[in-house]
């Protein structure tokens, strides 16, 4: 296949930006204008035609400067080449450099030079340039430069920033009589400078591109650190994100939950001094009442993990023998040690769910775009080269993640009858995966060996190269029977790397990107999504506009919220976003003295009129000027005196609504006029407020709302609703026996102890941005129950023994007799060790304060509750959860009633569970009578396993999952509602209470 390219009219207008600023606005000039005083008028208006401000005149000094933004994945190589063959075209500039920060970033440019040369001579109508690399062993290749020929050199910043240097050395003899360099200087090139943060951010980078002698430079980059160079044009995440030309971002986190079987320890971040010690935040299974769960436990030195966390599975560790800052890791009495990022215990279960989940993810979209010609390839980022791939004196050998990857994806492959549909399905698995990592040369002595690099080092090149090669056979989709298809690159659909492809290489149809971190890997979030932002091409080399399937999927090594926050992080690290107006908020932001030519964002032209006669300077000329310090000051602190900002800068959701009051608005531009400010550049700021911020209208607690009914004519609705709607009535059956509550024998004996498996509960979330944040947005959500081989030995009889104060061998008398009613009782036990020692411990606890003296005998009546009585009701807002739309056909009514954040938690995975067919809340008139009162239970629900058998739920959530922890007369309202559905009519219908999560229900 062949790629083909396409005119956007972003990146024309980018090229646009740098030409008009360098003709002075001149349509018909021909020649550079380089003159100070010019140039600097033609870059005020070129920064007020784009909304950005004016840095001062330091930029034209030793030579001007210019940023030009374009986001990752938007084609920043493409724009800037299209601009050199516009200055070529236009001002019949010939010599151009373009300095790199990477053997990465070289690799990807050489290899765009050397394929749009002729489509780029063809569309700008005008030769081709020839292009060459820099390579300090071709040095006569700088003879380039003399003449008048159209030449581009490409070159790394580390070629020329040190006098060590080759090109810095005098030579006494050849053509060059001097330095090479002079060769370069004599030319007074154009530089294009690729990644600035990277290349000249130090004194020795901004020395070794002055020694160029440029014309002018031209800086482009996603990121832009200097902002001390006006910035000619800017398209950054969010307009590529609004404009669909980069894909959708999407997260999927796993949340592992072994319930504490496993000693998981995470250091969550750099340890820190607090009141005179050092102290380490470390994330650990805590027992909060009948569970252990993940909590943030603070240590110091000499702490015992086990006892500030109140679980024995931390004993081994003893205690807390060194915090160390400098290097982020925490020490214990054993020698176990955890760095800052490390998945300590967990982090096998949590590689294979997130590989798991990428194969089944890449294989579903291979078959939803297989005809349109869209081969998807997935990037897998490695802590390690070995975990991937094992040299050895006889060759090579597969690592553990190689042998995963294979075992999962045949797995998945297998998984379901759909797949054979595929084209690759009968390619051998090991031919659709492969490694690309920095490479040491083979020896006679030694075969080639992978190294862990961090992307810049002369081995890495043996990676680029390899990823260079053959781009468009990556491209090319394997279709049996197609001679020309049968290729290793065709074949290859998952990728493998350590550091070497974080930068430089954007292939457009990478749809996964999973990265498998350690404390050490630096790859941000913005590296992890940038490799797989670009939109995807087909067969044609075309690309395809779908946005329902230009998705780019995160496997984080987080959860999605905090995905969101890091990257929300980083653009605001990188100026990207900004969501505080501070005193500097306005300053430098260029405007028009003339009043006809500012934006308005005043609707009512009557009060407009109003506001422009509010002492306003009357000017004929149309010259720019900048928003002063102080006068940035100024209507900053007008925002803040109206309370559209607060103390810390921040818009308030209340502030910023107030302004869509015009009256308001009047206020404060006649407010910052009676200051000293220009209605029009107060009006002008106020704009880029609207612009920058839009923050949702809040809701008015004291407002009611109307809760629609959706559809009672639902086909999962009567199913569910056939099932549970029957009323009973009930008697007491006393039996003096079962009131002596034996462990064994009595009510909610030990072998009734609900024990769940261990969890993984993947959660996928979309991406959104906007200029003040990034948001997430929950998509689904699926738990799986886990079954890990390799659970540590926990000797569960002295644990409970402790705990209950009894003797080890009456736990064990215990546990016997049980297992003499259960036979699986042992396996249950063994399914969930931590998990049973604590609702053990919970029951005997319950069965010795004897809380249950009798039990229940329900009968049903004959009569139903009428599924007439499900009417629009009316609630208070701040009791309301609105179902989003993707879950109106999974329930009842358009909202739902919810007492807590945990309950409102619960629906939403009700939503996002793709178990889960249906659901409501059940009204409250929907009542079982007990004697203790009339009870309600929560919530009716329908799943279905396996696409075929349905499952009926009643259930109640509470904030845990064991009765024992609950007040007495909850427990016997629980009790109660689990005799009503043993009644004769309800044998389809499952009672469970209390349910904490979705993974507490056997699905």
């Amino acid at each position: 296949m062949k790629i083909n390219y396409e005119k956007l009219d972003y990146q024309e207008n980018a090229v646009k930006a740098v030409i008009n600023t360098l003709s002075n606005h001149d349509e018909t000039a021909t020649k550079l204008i380089l003159n100070s005083d010019y140039l600097d008028n033609s870059v005020r208006e070129t920064l007020l035609n784009n909304g950005q401000k004016y840095p001062g005149s330091g930029y034209l000094n030793p030579f001007p400067q210019f940023n030009i933004e374009m986001e990752t994945g938007t084609g920043k190589t493409m724009v800037y080449l299209q601009t050199i063959m516009a200055l070529h075209k236009r001002f019949h500039e010939n010599k151009f450099i373009i300095v790199v920060p990477s053997r990465a970033i070289k690799a990807g440019v050489e290899d765009n030079l050397k394929k749009v040369q002729v489509y780029l001579s063809d569309i700008y109508n005008t030769d081709k340039y020839h292009y060459f690399v820099y390579d300090s062993k071709q040095i006569a290749q700088l003879q380039s430069f003399e003449g008048n020929g159209f030449e581009i050199m490409l070159t790394t910043i580390q070629a020329f920033n040190k006098n060590t240097n080759v090109i810095n050395q005098e030579y006494n003899e050849g053509f060059f009589g001097g330095k090479p360099l002079d060769q370069i200087r004599e030319a007074n090139p154009i530089v294009i400078i690729d990644e600035p943060q990277s290349v000249d951010s130090a004194k020795a980078g901004k020395k070794a591109i002055a020694s160029l002698n440029p014309k002018l430079a031209l800086r482009y980059s996603a990121t832009h650190k200097e902002k001390q160079y006006p910035m000619l044009y800017e398209y950054g995440p969010v307009q590529a994100y609004k404009d669909r030309m980069v894909k959708h971002i999407e997260t999927l986190g796993t949340e592992v939950n072994t319930n504490g079987n496993i000693p998981f320890i995470e250091l969550k971040e750099q340890p820190e001094f607090k009141n005179g010690r050092l102290q380490a935040k470390v994330l650990a299974y805590k027992q909060v009442k009948d569970d252990f769960l993940k909590r943030t436990v603070t240590l110091k030195k000499g702490d015992s993990l086990a006892e500030k966390a109140k679980n024995p599975r931390y004993e081994r560790l003893g205690k807390v023998t060194a915090i160390d800052s400098g290097n982020n890791f925490i020490e214990f009495e054993n020698g176990y040690h955890a760095e800052v990022g490390a998945l300590e215990g967990e982090n096998d279960i949590w590689v294979s769910a997130q590989m798991e989940a990428l194969v089944r993810d890449h294989l579903d979209r291979e078959l939803r775009m297989q005809d349109q010609g869209i081969k998807v390839l997935s990037l897998i980022f490695l802590d390690q080269v070995k975990n991937y791939r094992i040299y050895t004196k006889d060759g090579y050998e597969k690592g553990i993640y190689a042998k995963l990857f294979e075992r999962i994806y045949e797995k998945v492959l297998h998984s379901d009858p759909k797949y054979k549909k595929l084209n690759d399905y009968n390619v051998p698995v090991a031919e659709v995966h492969d490694g690309y990592f920095a490479q040491d040369r083979a020896t006679r002595n030694k075969p080639a060996m992978y190294r862990d690099t961090k992307g810049d080092t002369t081995k890495d090149e043996t990676a680029y190269g390899a990823i260079m090669d053959d781009k468009e056979g990556l491209l090319t989709k394997y279709i049996p029977g197609k001679p020309e298809t049968n290729t290793k690159a065709a074949k290859l659909r998952f990728i493998f790397s350590h550091s070497a492809l974080k930068e430089g290489w954007d292939n457009p149809n990478v749809f996964q990107i999973l990265t498998i971190a350690t404390p050490k890997n630096d790859l941000t979030r913005r590296q992890k999504i940038g490799r797989g932002l670009r939109i995807p091409v087909n067969q044609e080399g075309k690309r395809v506009y779908n946005e329902n399937q230009n998705i780019v999927t995160i496997y984080a090594n987080e959860t999605f919220e905090e995905f969101a926050a890091g990257l929300q992080n980083e653009y605001l690290e990188d100026g990207l976003l900004s969501n505080r107006i501070d005193e500097d908020f306005f300053t430098n932001m260029v405007v028009s003295k003339s009043v006809t030519n500012t934006e308005d964002v005043l609707t009512n032209k009557k009060e407009e009129k109003e506001i422009e006669n509010v002492n306003e300077e009357k000017s004929t000329t149309d010259k720019t000027r900048k928003v002063t310090h102080h006068e940035s000051v100024t209507f900053a602190n007008v925002l803040k005196q109206n309370n559209i900002i607060n103390n810390n800068s921040k818009p308030t959701a209340r502030g910023l609504n107030s302004l869509s009051n015009n009256t308001i608005k009047k206020k404060i531009v006649d407010q910052s006029v009676s200051e000293g400010i220009e209605a029009a550049t107060a009006k002008r700021m106020m704009s880029i407020v609207f612009d920058r911020f839009n923050v949702p209208k809040p809701r008015d607690r004291r407002d009611r709302t109307t809760v629609q009914l959706i559809d009672k004519n639902n086909s999962y609705f009567n199913a569910l609703w056939n099932k549970i709607s029957y009323k009973v009535r009930y008697h007491i059956k006393f039996n003096e026996d079962e009131l002596i509550n034996a462990i064994v024998n009595g009510n909610n004996p030990l072998k009734d102890i609900k024990i769940t498996r261990m969890t993984a509960v993947q959660t996928r979330a979309r991406v959104d941005l906007n200029t003040t944040n990034v948001k997430d947005r929950v998509i689904s959500q699926n738990t799986e129950h886990l079954t890990w081989n390799d659970m540590p030995i926990m000797d569960v009889t002295r644990q409970l023994a402790d705990k209950t104060g009894l003797t080890r061998k009456a736990i064990i008398k215990m546990i016997l007799l049980t297992k003499k009613k259960d036979s699986s009782f042992i396996k249950k036990i063994k399914m969930n060790p931590a998990l049973f020692v604590n609702r053990a411990y919970q029951r005997i606890r319950m069965h010795e304060q004897n809380l249950l003296s009798h039990s229940l005998v329900y009968i049903q009546t004959g009569e139903k509750w009428s599924k007439d009585l499900f009417k629009p009701f009316d609630a208070s807002d701040n009791t309301l959860w609105k179902v989003p739309e993707r879950g109106l056909k999974k329930t009842l009514f358009d909202k739902i009633p919810t007492q807590s954040q945990e309950e409102r938690k619960f629906a939403e995975s009700l939503v996002n569970e793709e178990k889960i067919k249906y659901f409501f809340k059940l009204p409250n008139w929907f009542k079982i009578p007990t004697p203790f009162g009339n009870y309600n239970p929560d919530w009716a629900i329908l799943a279905e396993t396996n696409g075929i058998e349905k499952l009926y739920f009643v259930i109640d959530t509470k904030t845990t999952e064991e009765k024992g922890t609950l007040r007495s007369g909850e427990q016997t309202k629980l009790n109660a509602g689990a005799q009503a559905y043993k009644a004769e009519g309800f044998e389809d219908v499952r009672f469970e209470a209390p349910i904490k999560v979705i993974g507490d229900l056997d699905l």
